[in-house]
């Protein structure tokens, strides 16, 4: 024991010597960075510009914002993983800045376990996926084409229910309000925003961000450029824009780049979206995976992905250029006055006139996230509500089956996370998660040496099932992504002889953790009769382990280390044990 205070004594004073450093940090709105001994996320790599921007608009210095982005890098590859392991249990994800934990809204017990698992912060709602969707069909079916005073609409993911948004309070939609409440109850909540919050529709080498002019109209700007079928190349951008057919369309330069809406059917300003395609057909011209970071370093685009509330993201336009700010509502419907738009995405950055049609990128690993489409009375200085609006990007490569131009897949090798050896036994339903990073997501997984009567989810990653045959095997798992490289992690899986057997409990090692933040480890035994029972004695101030389901879970409260011993007993009475050491940092 002297051993270990003494080495305990050293680690703490390195990790107070290294705070000491960060102490600007401590009130900070992004959580403070671990201790030495806690290993950190790794930021992807970020252009200056984004890096620049980010610390800029968000009010950060350099250091927070680094920590914010790696945080954030994080959290996107935890919201993919659950939602495409949850399905419609998971009502919504947000990430909050001030913690740097993505959180997550599920719709029953199972689910929050398994959110919890991957690294997010459940919170248990009333409405799953399938409600809300429900809710808001109801609220869109009400409103038809509009009620006015009406802006817009959609899920509220942090409050789990339908938000309407109206500027001033009108005689059609105090009574659309009281309909509401008759249909949905608590399911949906008018807000008062006022008239500031009324959107409007923004007019105004192909490059991201860059100008570009629809024939003799006002300018516009380049959201993304894109490849189709037949040799086509061109760039996304606002379908306000491009809304006549086979027009004109001239580069920053005022010389001839393409045609926007080439011969029809490749422009929507409708309740399917807002977004349109410029085909850049003039010899000379070129499509470039980049967005301009206006005197900031442009951003290599690297693939797409959509936007999670509460993300940082910037916006490149050629009226207001460089901005920066975090998307705060998803899948919005919008009433411009002239047009309602669904599917629309919120932020808090500013933007002006000019503007529409350009790009939106994620400040971590430079995928694109949307095309402008509007934004608040607020035009980067000008006074009044700043918000932007813009047209997820990926519905638009959807729709018309373009690719993204890219430079190079995100950086990083695909990285297969560890698994430790595993115990089960003949005829005991198993399920083993497997998670992935680096390379471009989505992953195909496979496996081999699976014991008899498992199987890996292709997509997903996680295996299943029942084994049926006692025995050893050797086991990879490997995850190839979208560029063809993969990573792979090899364990053992032993299947012992099913009924009678005595119960094994899988030791998960030592744990690094930090007071004030959330700990979810999950215990996991195979083998022995009956249901299994967990207990624990010695654990960290804060911190519990759920009986049924050998979930620790808490807040630790009280810096140190600490030996537990963990105990899973069968419905025979027998039990196994495991010490964990526990080493909480400030």
């Amino acid at each position: 024991m002297r051993t270990t205070a003494t080495a305990w004594g050293a680690a703490a004073a390195t990790g107070l010597l290294a705070l000491g450093a960060l102490t600007g940090l401590a009130h900070a709105a992004v959580p403070r960075p671990a201790p030495p001994a806690v290993a950190a996320p790794s930021p992807e790599p970020a252009a200056g510009a984004l890096a620049e921007a980010v610390r800029r608009d968000l009010g950060l210095d350099a250091a927070q914002a680094r920590l914010r982005l790696a945080r954030e890098a994080e959290g996107a590859r935890t919201a993919d993983e659950l939602r495409a392991g949850l399905g419609d249990r998971l009502a919504g994800v947000w990430f909050d800045g001030g913690t740097g934990l993505l959180q997550a809204a599920v719709a029953d017990a199972a689910a929050a376990d398994r959110a919890a698992a991957a690294g997010a912060v459940p919170h248990r709602v009333a409405r799953g996926a399938g409600a809300l969707r429900e809710a808001r069909a109801t609220v869109s079916a009400l409103i038809g084409a509009g009620v006015p005073g009406v802006a817009g609409w959609g899920v509220d993911q942090r409050a789990n229910r339908v938000e309407v948004v109206r500027t001033v309070r009108t005689p059609q939609n105090e009574a659309l309000a009281a309909r509401l409440a008759a249909a949905l109850g608590d399911a949906v909540h008018v807000a008062d925003a006022g008239a500031d919050a009324a959107p409007r529709q923004q007019a105004g080498d192909v490059v991201g961000g860059e100008k570009w002019v629809p024939g003799s109209e006002s300018p516009c700007s380049v959201g993304f450029s894109v490849t189709g079928a037949g040799g086509l190349k061109g760039f996304l951008t606002a379908g306000h824009c491009t809304n006549d057919v086979s027009q004109a369309a001239y580069g920053k330069d005022g010389t001839r780049v393409g045609t926007s809406n080439k011969g029809g059917g490749r422009s929507v300003n409708a309740r399917e979206g807002d977004m349109g395609v410029v085909d850049v057909d003039q010899a000379g011209w070129n499509v470039a995976p980049r967005v301009s970071g206006y005197g900031q370093g442009d951003v290599t685009v690297t693939g797409s992905a959509d936007g999670i509330v509460g993300q940082a993201v910037c916006r490149s336009g050629q009226t207001s250029n460089w901005r920066c700010g975090e998307i705060t509502k998803v899948d919005q419907s919008v009433d411009y006055g002239s047009v309602v738009v669904d599917g629309l995405s919120y932020t808090d950055a500013c933007s002006a006139g000019g503007d529409s049609g350009g790009s939106y990128v994620s400040a971590t690993g430079g995928r694109a996230l949307g095309i402008h489409s509007g934004g608040g009375s607020n035009t980067c200085g000008s006074g009044g509500e700043t918000f932007t609006i813009f047209q997820p990007v990926n519905e638009a490569l959807a729709k018309w089956g373009l690719t993204l131009a890219t430079a190079a897949p995100q950086p990083g090798a695909v990285t297969v996370s560890a698994v430790a050896d595993q115990t089960s036994a003949v005829g005991e339903a198993v399920t083993l998660r497997n998670a992935a990073s680096g390379g471009t997501a989505p992953y195909a997984w496979t496996a081999a040496g699976l014991p008899a009567g498992l199987f890996v989810d292709r997509s997903t990653g996680t295996v299943a099932g029942t084994p049926t045959a006692a025995g050893t095997s050797t086991v990879t798992v490997t995850a190839t992504d979208g560029a063809g490289r993969s990573g792979s992690t090899t364990f053992s899986w032993t299947v012992g002889g099913g009924s009678g057997t005595p119960p094994v409990l899988q030791n998960p090692g030592s744990q690094n953790v930090t007071v004030g933040r959330p700990v979810s480890l999950r215990i996991t035994a195979s083998g022995g009769s009956g249901s299994r029972s967990f207990t624990a004695t010695g654990l960290p101030a804060g911190l519990s382990i759920d009986r049924a389901s050998g979930l620790v879970s808490g807040t630790p409260t009280t810096w140190g280390s600490r030996g537990s011993r963990i105990t899973v007993t069968d419905g025979a009475g027998t039990t196994a044990s495991a010490d964990v050491t526990w080493f909480v940092f400030f």
